[in-house]
């Protein structure tokens, strides 16, 4: 039934009552979830237009491969963690989870899968895309010989996407910056990364070329204003992390001045002038963080859009984490780098909490994210820090 007995595992924990911030003790409960997500079908939110009266289908007619986890997006990434874990699990974990991958992952449900990416053009772009494209990529890149073989059926629903992403960019007039699934550059990342891995150079050029237009002017990005209620995506660190991968060599150029207000915080609060007023309620271990590096937890959590909070601070951990490397690497804003690092613990620990439990609006999407911070946080060039 997708349920397995945990009790045999020992989990070290840290100093808040939580396993230490490691893949490892997290790869079990983790595949608890992605079996019991991919195994519930209902409640499931389509988002799907319908055209007229007879086109009002079941999700498992319209995606037979992504009709569970709640929705077409988080079906999608919770396979690709699936994907993650099989080698990191007990053996009974990783034969379920590769029995639901073979299952749902044919060639022929991957086809129709395909088919209704291009039959609906503006429908999950770019976050569902994104996340399509990963799969697929982490099929192909599978040690695991029965994900790996998934590969080549899957490759439609790769074609698909990169053909929406050629007809998507040259049509748009600005970037979108909200810190949700239309996010452009959270999107734009996660495509040009697999477009360069998987052969598509043209879509890959185009990823850059638009980059540029929309992102290379910016500066001085107001992280001051982050976060909305409802954000689980930092902007301005989805367009840093983004122009990383862009900008390359040319990169000293832009970061620090895309990211100088926060630096500026960062530095302040370092040398002491930026500290916590007297009588606030702020944590110790907070104190010397800037506000956006702080995380922040639902009061509901049942309601879904408080919920993306959580997964914020696993988002930006994650994200952070990367431009700090990257600050490193030009020997640019010491304190904002170490303040990166020093939030990214902090951050994770809601979301993590969350992903594990029984509440379905925080369960069926934010272990991906979980794994990934997790995936960074680990790092050889972190580790020991």
């Amino acid at each position: 039934d997708g349920h397995y007995d945990l009790s045999f595992i020992v989990i070290r924990h840290d100093c808040h009552g939580m396993p230490e911030l490691t893949p490892q003790n997290y790869a079990e409960p983790f595949a608890k979830v992605v079996i019991d997500n991919l195994t519930t079908e209902f409640p499931y939110a389509a988002h799907h237009v319908q055209r007229d009266e007879t086109d009002l289908l079941q999700p498992r007619q319209m995606h037979p491969a992504f009709a569970n986890s709640f929705d077409w997006h988080s079906s999608v990434h919770m396979h690709w963690l699936g994907t993650q874990l099989v080698e990191h699990v007990s053996a009974d974990a990783a034969a379920r989870i590769v029995g639901l991958l073979q299952e749902h992952l044919t060639a022929e449900n991957m086809r129709v899968e395909a088919e209704y990416v291009a039959a609906n053009p503006s429908w999950e772009r770019p976050y569902g895309w994104a996340w399509a494209a990963q799969l697929v990529d982490a099929l192909y890149e599978s040690r695991v010989p029965e994900l790996a073989a998934l590969a080549e059926g899957a490759r439609p629903l790769l074609d698909a996407v990169m053909d929406a992403v050629r007809a998507w960019l040259p049509a748009m007039p600005e970037p979108v910056r909200h810190g949700v699934h239309s996010n452009t550059a959270f999107g734009m990342r996660r495509l040009l990364l697999v477009a360069r891995r998987r052969g598509y150079a043209d879509v890959a050029e185009l990823i850059t070329e638009h980059a540029r237009r929309f992102y290379a002017d910016d500066a001085r990005w107001p992280f001051a204003y982050e976060r909305s209620g409802h954000d689980f995506l930092s902007a301005g660190m989805c367009e840093a992390d983004l122009m990383c991968e862009v900008l390359e060599g040319e990169l000293a150029g832009w970061l620090p001045g895309f990211m100088a207000e926060l630096a500026e915080d960062a530095r302040s609060r370092a040398d002491g002038s930026g500290g916590v007023e007297a009588g606030s309620d702020v944590k110790a271990d907070t104190a010397q963080l800037p506000r956006v590096l702080q995380a922040v937890a639902p009061i509901d959590a049942s309601d879904g859009h408080q919920s993306h909070l959580d997964g914020l601070g696993l988002t930006l951990a994650a994200s952070g984490l990367r431009v700090a490397r990257a600050l490193d690497a030009l020997d640019a804003e010491p304190e904002l780098a170490a303040a990166l690092r020093d939030a990214a613990p902090q951050l994770m620990r809601n979301g993590l909490a969350a992903a594990t439990t029984d509440e379905f609006m925080a369960s069926h999407w934010l272990a991906t994210f979980g794994w990934e911070a997790l995936a960074e946080l680990s790092r050889p060039d972190l580790v020991g820090e």
